[in-house]
């Protein structure tokens, strides 16, 4: 690592050095521009450049597209104006020289025919791509993951600066996303409008969040993050939706890109399939460093090396008549491996480590998306997408009475598949009145084979019980419909049907949603949301059967229903000036119908679980659970303008549950607070200021993570981990803190971009506690932590 990080380094250097006696580069800025809800062209839309002198731009086609060369490198501002529609503007748009920028631009007509409405300040991130949005909702861009300190790069850690997103009431080295004090296996993930597996290395099976994302900014563009009252054409989701676009690749200049860092290489290429041709491809494939370094005969992290890759692409198929082809992937595997060296002749049973171990996990996603314009004011969008999740494990010893050769092995072994449809129509009756709906059919399976790993631990492999060994399938339908009406440009209505259902057992939900806008005036808007929600647990909790460590039987749960929640969200938004905006919403969650251990007395809930080993080791389930999160969310954000920017966001809430004994608890996730403060400024340098030096940082302070009080004395007399039962999660495993640092360095070229970027994660190394526990041999109390200090360095090239 350290001869990484100098190479790096010197390689910055020497890329200063020549950068000085370049030329001034430019690059070129086109697009299309569209109708935002009937995704029409807007034939002779106006596209300006501000801030060039003097002030550039061109009209739309048409087609709806738009070319604008010679630009500068640098920052700049657009504005977009067609009549009849809401003024559009995009500030401080980075332009370098490595490649082209391509926007797709969506407009929204004016409730008032004919008039053009005011010019957004600066930017709206309040605002979505999904026009049907309300509240609780935001877009971020693919720079932002990059220029946020901790992000990585990573969508899932980036969000965790959002208002709701709670840090330290989950692990930080897994990535785990708890919004608003609900499991991370509230969240969902959508690519191209379907829902798709955990997109995380070394994720659990059944949760949302990973050690790494297998989603790389290369491939991404815009997207959505939600984090409640989601709009009816969401379903299987309870706390958030990570709602991602993949780009489409340039179809009239070739491009790569590749990058090199702590964490992985990377390189990416897009271009048209042919010259003058409409179609384009984009792909992107990644391998670990720590897997490179290892193929040299190095080893910088010591005995046990994580290796992953994944791949992603987009063929983008357009055709004259049949609509918008485009065929879309992503995928990757992982491993962490440790094989034990041992030397007979020296040998230690209390001392050397004679237990290895293999894990394994593949993930994949292929989809097929259409599009087609039906009309000039309605289109048809279907996706078919398959995807597979297999995770496997392996243990053994090495046996010395038997020349310590391997024994025993032990392999379990988790696989779960989908086949997912989506169709959706989409109508703008007229400026006023938009209508959407689609059904969504998924076919599930699943297969199990697990062995009791305790068991295997205590009697060296000499007993290997097959726990579980199971598979099954069933089947899910969802319908929506949801119209958004505007009764003027002050006052939108929207409102909403979606329906879930079980194949399996025929259970159903049946769940109303409504939201209404009020914008006051030009600076402040009121919103308010309410609707019904539902989450299908991982198949596993319905069919899985099997003997449980502690020998009992566990039965199939085949009548076990959905999980449900009632979002109630009020919100207000105010422009503190023309780059300034503060929001504050406050909500109500309240879950029935949740999974609990039905046994008399028992606490545990699903509520609590973070992956599906939770959830089976339940030996009888029902549905008479209860829970309720509810508090207050704060934003205030200077968007990025005169260099530098600003996010502020700060959480209050209380975050409980009810079990079979009715009596009320905290969840595992009631940080109870949570606050995010991050910033950053660039500094233009070099020859006529192409260049650019960031700087950011960001500091949380979250309540951490929660844990039921141990009964030391008990523990001690058993000699294992015995835990106040009555007191389900009533203490806390310490205060969270942190902060992260990063540095980034831009060298525009004439066609070429340098960057080098330093990210430090935890740059204090404060050891947050995750949880406690006993530990026999100590016979104490002891505890686990978070992620230390955890710096990134990454060069990355584009041309």
């Amino acid at each position: 690592m350290k001869n990484l990080i100098e190479i790096l380094i010197i390689l910055g250097f020497i890329l200063l050095g020549i950068s000085a006696k370049s030329q001034t580069p430019t690059q070129t800025i086109r697009g299309s521009v569209i109708d935002k809800e009937n995704l029409m062209p807007l034939i002779g839309a106006e596209i300006a450049i501000l801030t060039t002198v003097p002030i550039s731009g061109t009209i739309t086609g048409v087609d709806g597209h738009f070319k604008i060369e010679n630009v500068p490198v640098g920052r700049h501002d657009l504005r977009i104006n067609y009549l009849g529609y809401e003024t559009m503007g995009i500030p401080n748009l980075l332009v370098t020289s490595g490649k082209e920028i391509v926007l797709n631009l969506e407009m929204l007509e004016s409730a008032v025919q004919l008039e053009v409405a005011t010019v957004i300040a600066a930017q709206d991130k309040s605002g979505t791509l999904n026009e049907m949005a309300t509240v609780s909702a935001r877009s971020f861009s693919v720079e932002e993951t990059s220029r946020y300190a901790g992000s990585f790069y990573d969508p899932a850690r980036m969000a965790t600066n959002y208002a709701g997103v709670n840090v330290g009431s989950s692990d930080d080295l897994t990535n785990e996303i708890v919004v608003r004090g609900n499991s991370p296996r509230g969240v969902m993930w959508r690519l191209e409008g379907v829902e798709i597996p955990n997109p995380n290395h070394f994720g659990s099976m059944g949760n949302s969040g990973g050690g790494i994302s297998m989603l790389s900014s290369s491939t991404l563009s815009n997207s959505d993050f939600y984090t409640g009252a989601f709009p009816a054409e969401f379903g299987n989701a309870l706390s958030g939706v990570f709602d991602l676009n993949m780009r489409t690749g340039n179809n009239e200049k070739r491009e790569y890109a590749f990058m090199l860092g702590a964490l992985g290489v990377e390189a990416a290429a897009e271009g048209p399939f042919h010259q003058n041709g409409r179609g384009s491809y984009l792909v992107n494939f990644r391998y670990s460093t720590l897997a490179v370094l290892e193929a040299v005969g190095l080893s910088p992290v010591g005995d046990v090396l994580p290796k992953y890759a994944d791949v992603s692409f987009k063929l983008n198929m357009p055709t004259k008549r049949a609509g918008n082809f485009a065929l879309f992937g992503l995928g990757g595997q992982n491993s962490a491996v440790f094989h034990p060296e041992i030397d007979s002749s020296s040998y230690d049973p209390d001392n050397d480590d004679d237990w290895g171990f293999e894990e394994r996990q593949v993930a994949g996603n292929l989809g097929l998306s259409h599009r087609i314009l039906l009309s000039d004011h309605s289109y048809l969008k279907t996706v078919a997408l398959v995807s597979h999740e297999r995770l496997i494990e392996e243990d053994y010893w090495l046996d010395p009475e038997k020349n310590f050769t391997r024994h025993n092995d032990v392999k379990n072994e988790v696989v779960s598949n989908a086949a997912r449809i989506s169709t959706m129509y989409n109508l703008k009756v007229n400026a006023r009145n938009t209508f959407r709906a689609g059904l969504i059919y998924s076919y599930l399976t699943f297969d199990f084979k697990y062995y009791d790993d305790d068991n295997f631990d205590e009697e060296k492999g000499e007993q290997q019980i097959l726990l579980f060994d199971n598979d099954g399938t069933t089947a899910t339908l969802q319908g929506y419909a949801q119209w958004k009406h505007r009764f003027d440009n002050q006052w939108t209505f929207n409102a909403g049907l979606h329906y879930s259902q079980m194949m399996l057992n025929n259970k159903f939900s049946i769940e109303p949603r409504a939201a209404l806008t009020w914008q006051i005036d030009e600076k402040q808007s009121l919103s308010a949301a309410v609707g019904i929600h539902s989450k299908m647990e991982h198949l596993a909790a319905y069919l899985f059967e099997g003997t449980l460590p502690d020998g009992t039987n566990r039965v199939p749960n085949k009548n076990l229903g959905l999980t449900k929640s009632m979002h109630a969200v009020l919100g207000y938004d105010r422009r503190l000036g023309e780059n300034m905006r503060m929001k504050l919403e406050a909500y109500y969650q309240h879950l029935y119908d949740v999974p609990v251990e039905s046994i008399p007395g028992s606490t545990h809930s699903i509520i609590n679980a973070f992956d599906i080993w939770d959830i089976i080791g339940a030996e009888q389930v029902n549905n008479d659970g209860t829970g309720r999160n509810y508090g207050i969310d704060l934003t205030l954000e200077k968007f990025f303008s005169n260099n530098y920017y600003f996010l502020v966001t700060g959480s209050l809430f209380e975050s409980r549950y009810t079990p079979i004994n009715k009596v009320e608890f905290p969840t595992r996730f009631d940080g109870r607070y949570n606050l995010t403060v991050l910033g950053g400024k660039e500094f233009k340098v070099g020859k006529n200021k192409k260049n650019i030096i960031g700087l950011n940082g960001k500091l949380i302070l979250s309540g951490g993570n929660r844990f039921t009080p141990i009964d030391l004395e008990a523990s001690r007399q058993t000699g294992d981990h015995e835990i106040l039962e009555d007191q389900r999660f009533a203490e806390w495993a310490g205060a969270y803190g942190r902060l992260d640092l990063g540095v980034s360095y831009k060298i525009n070229r004439p066609k070429l971009t340098h960057t080098i970027l330093l990210d430090i994660q935890n740059v204090t190394n404060r050891q947050n506690i995750f949880t406690l526990y006993y530990d026999d041999d100590t016979q104490q109390i002891e505890r686990y932590t978070q992620n230390g200090l955890f710096p990134i360095i990454n060069y990355r090239v584009e041309f």
